[in-house]
C-alpha cells in the first residue's frame, strides 16, 4: 500500500499537472459561460414540461394549443399598447422589431420571447408526423456511398447499414420516442454544445494528463537514474505492476476532476431538471434535417451515463498504452512522441485504404478514432457509426491491451536493467 502511494505522489507532485487541471477547467468553465446567455429561454422548456408532460399525444397538444393562445394574447396586449400594433404570430414581432428592443423593458421583453418560444414548440409539434414520413433512408445510403466513393463490398455493406437503421427508426416511431418535448436543437444545440464540443475537449485534456503522469512515473526510475537500486530491491520488477496500477488509479481520480467539476457547472447553469427521462432520439433534439437515431431507447440521463462510461475506458485504454510504450522506451519525451505518432497513425489509416476495402470500417475500431465524435456515440448517423461501435472496440482494446500488458511485463523481468 505505501509502495502504490508513493507511486501515486510521484503522478500528482509535479506542478506541471496541477497548473493544466486548473488551465483546462478554466477553458471548460469559459466555454460554458459563452454559452450561458440562453439559459433562461432553456428554463421555459421545463416549464412546458412541468405543466405538461413531455410525452406529446392529441391532448398534449391542444393544451398547449390554449396555453399558447393565451399568451400570444398578453403579448398583443404588450405590443398594443407599446407600439399600437398586434401580430398573429409571436415571431412577427421579431422580424419587424428586432432594432426597437431597447424600448422594452427586460419584464416585457422576456413576455414576448416566452410566447416565440411557445411558439415554436406549438408549430413545430405540428410537423413532427410530417418529417418523419418523408425520411427516406435510402437516399442517405446513396449519399454516403457518392460523398465516400465506396464501391463494391463497402457500397453493400452501407445499403445494409441504413436498412438496419430505417428498422431501428420504424421501432422508434412505433414507441413515440420522437414524440416528446426537449430543447429545441436547430435553435440551442445543446446536444452538440455538451456532447461534442464540451465532451470532446474533456477527453483530449484528460487523454493530455493521462500521458503526461503516465509517462512520467513509469519512466521516473530511469530518468533519474535510479533503477538499479530500485529494482534490486525486495519489491524489485513487482514495481511496474505497482506503476501500472498507479497510473490507473491516477487516471480516473483525474477523470472525476475534470468531468466531476465541469459537469457540475454545466448542469448547475443550464436546468435538465426535468428533462433526464426524455430519449435522446426526441425529435425536438435534432439538429440538423436529419434525426439522431440512438440504437436503442436511451433517456437523456441514461445516455450521459453511457457516455461517461465510454470516456472512462478510453483514458484507461490510453494510459496502458502509454505505459506499455514507456516500459519499452524508458524515456518519458519519446512515450509523448511515440504516443502522438501512434494517436495521428490510428486516426490516419482509415482515410488512405481504397474505398472498396472493408477495412476502410473495421481500422476505425480504435479509441482514437472512437473519441473524435463522443456527439455520435450510441446513435445512427453514418455508416461509420454503426450498432455495437463502443461496445466493440471495447472489447477489442481490452483483449488487445492486455495481451500488450502481460507481454511486456514478461519482456521487463527478462530484460537486463543499466
Amino acid at each position: 500500500m505505501n509502495v502504490l502511494r508513493f507511486e501515486l505522489k510521484k503522478a500528482f507532485q509535479s506542478p506541471v499537472v496541477s497548473i493544466l487541471i486548473m488551465l483546462f477547467l478554466f477553458f471548460n468553465f469559459w466555454l460554458i459561460y459563452k454559452h450561458a446567455g440562453i439559459r433562461e429561454e432553456l428554463k421555459v422548456t421545463n416549464q412546458l414540461v412541468e405543466r405538461f408532460g413531455y410525452k406529446i399525444d392529441s391532448e398534449m397538444s391542444a393544451k398547449l394549443q390554449d396555453y399558447y393562445q393565451s399568451k400570444l394574447q398578453k403579448m398583443n396586449k404588450l405590443t398594443n399598447e407599446k407600439f399600437g400594433k398586434t401580430y398573429e404570430r409571436a415571431g412577427d414581432f421579431f422580424a419587424e422589431y428586432e432594432h426597437r428592443n431597447k424600448e422594452l423593458s427586460e419584464e416585457e421583453l422576456h413576455v414576448i420571447t416566452e410566447t416565440a418560444i411557445v411558439e415554436s414548440y406549438y408549430e413545430l409539434i405540428q410537423k413532427i408526423d410530417q418529417t418523419y414520413r418523408h425520411l427516406d433512408l435510402s437516399q442517405n445510403a446513396k449519399m454516403d456511398i457518392k460523398g465516400y466513393g465506396l464501391s463494391g463490398k463497402t457500397a453493400e455493406v452501407t445499403r445494409e447499414y441504413y436498412i438496419k437503421l430505417k428498422n431501428r427508426l420504424d421501432e422508434l416511431i412505433e414507441a413515440g420516442e420522437h414524440k416528446n418535448l426537449f430543447f429545441i436543437g436547430y435553435v440551442y444545440h445543446m446536444h452538440s454544445f455538451l456532447f461534442k464540443d464540451l465532451m470532446r475537449q474533456m477527453i483530449f485534456e484528460v487523454m493530455i494528463l493521462v500521458v503526461l503522469i503516465t509517462g512520467h512515473v513509469t519512466t521516473y526510475e530511469f530518468q533519474n537514474q535510479t533503477c538499479l537500486t530500485v529494482y534490486a530491491s525486495k519489491r524489485g520488477r513487482k514495481l511496474m505492476l505497482d506503476k501500472l496500477v498507479a497510473n490507473l488509479f491516477a487516471s480516473l481520480c483525474i477523470c472525476a476532476v475534470i468531468l466531476g467539476a465541469t459537469l457540475l457547472v454545466y448542469f448547475l447553469v443550464f436546468d435538465y431538471s426535468g428533462l433526464w427521462g426524455i430519449p435522446i432520439s426526441s425529435f425536438f433534439n435534432s439538429e440538423f434535417s436529419f434525426p439522431y437515431i440512438s440504437w436503442w431507447k436511451l433517456p437523456f440521463g441514461i445516455y450521459l451515463s453511457c457516455v461517461l462510461v465510454v470516456f472512462i475506458i478510453c483514458q484507461l485504454f490510453f494510459t496502458v498504452i502509454t505505459y506499455s510504450i514507456a516500459v519499452w522506451i524508458k524515456n518519458n519525451y519519446l512515450v509523448y512522441a511515440v504516443f502522438a505518432i501512434l494517436f495521428g497513425f490510428c486516426v490516419l489509416i482509415p482515410g488512405i485504404i481504397p474505398k472498396n476495402l472493408t477495412a476502410i470500417f473495421w481500422t476505425r475500431y480504435t479509441p482514437f478514432s472512437l473519441i473524435l465524435n463522443p456527439h455520435l456515440w450510441f446513435i445512427g448517423w453514418n455508416v461509420f457509426t454503426p450498432k455495437k461501435y463502443e461496445w466493440t472496440t471495447t472489447v477489442i482494446w481490452t483483449c488487445l491491451l492486455a495481451i500488450a500488458t502481460v507481454v511486456t511485463f514478461l519482456k521487463f523481468n527478462k530484460e537486463q536493467i543499466d
